[in-house]
């Protein structure tokens, strides 16, 4: 039976909670059952098989997966809890989402695990999800700037351009629950590439994606490509 680790940011997990099939088994870092609960309790996906367990993971996603901390202490701490967990719990073919640093995690987890996709390739298409292929209604805007990187955020000259509310983790929203009501009371979105715009394609909301000179389309959600709703901050134009 496959069971799967999701270990990563929440972002990730938003896409992999809507698209692996009830068959798999589920192990999920505690961190993100606080977004998984909110999903749930807003309606925006149906209930999981999902066991949250603490692997020490008290940032965005696990330590060896960062280019900051991977090779810290805490980073050896949870990979020590991974591997306790696997062999208290054996029986099962294991994978993790990408492939990214694979070798490392079997090498300090003592274990082997495979992963459901390379690195690199279109996340999306990978789960199978497809374009909601949805009608734009450009009435109520809403702007989401913040991003986990912060070359990633959207810089104010491109925010001047757009005529829609700019809306802040902190400020304006503090928790999953204010996200989510925020994203599913917009009729369009623009956002950086974050947790975000991974929570309008699952509520299925029209938006825009902004990203630096350079940047990746490997998280860009089906919705934007299909209709070219995409673009680098400097060729931007609001239209």
């Amino acid at each position: 039976m496959r069971r799967v680790f999701l270990l990563r940011a929440y972002g990730d997990f938003a896409i992999a909670v809507q698209a692996l099939p009830t068959s798999d088994q589920i192990v999920a870092s505690l961190h993100l059952k606080p977004l998984y609960d909110a999903l749930l309790s807003l309606r925006c996906i149906s209930p999981c098989s999902i066991e949250f367990v603490d692997f020490g993971i008290t940032g965005s996603q696990l330590n060896l997966f960062t280019n900051k901390d991977f090779l810290g202490i805490d980073t050896f701490c949870q990979l020590s809890k991974i591997k306790k967990y696997t062999r208290a719990n054996p029986g099962f073919s294991d994978f993790v989402e990408q492939s990214a640093r694979l070798g490392l995690l079997n090498f300090f987890s003592g274990h082997s695990f495979q992963a459901l996709f390379e690195t690199g390739k279109p996340v999306y298409e990978a789960y199978g999800l497809a374009s909601h292929a949805l009608s734009e209604k450009k009435r109520n805007i809403l702007i989401f700037p913040d991003a986990r990187l912060k070359k990633r955020e959207i810089p104010s000259s491109v925010l001047a351009q757009i005529p829609g509310r700019i809306v802040r983790f902190g400020k304006d929203y503090k928790n999953f629950e204010e996200l989510i009501d925020l994203v599913q009371s917009a009729d369009y979105i623009y956002a950086a590439d974050s947790l975000p715009l991974h929570i309008a394609y699952l509520c299925s909301k029209p938006h825009y994606i902004l990203y630096p000179d350079g940047g990746k389309l490997d998280f860009f959600t089906p919705d934007a490509l299909a209709s070219g709703s995409y673009s680098t901050f400097n060729q931007f134009r609001y239209v």
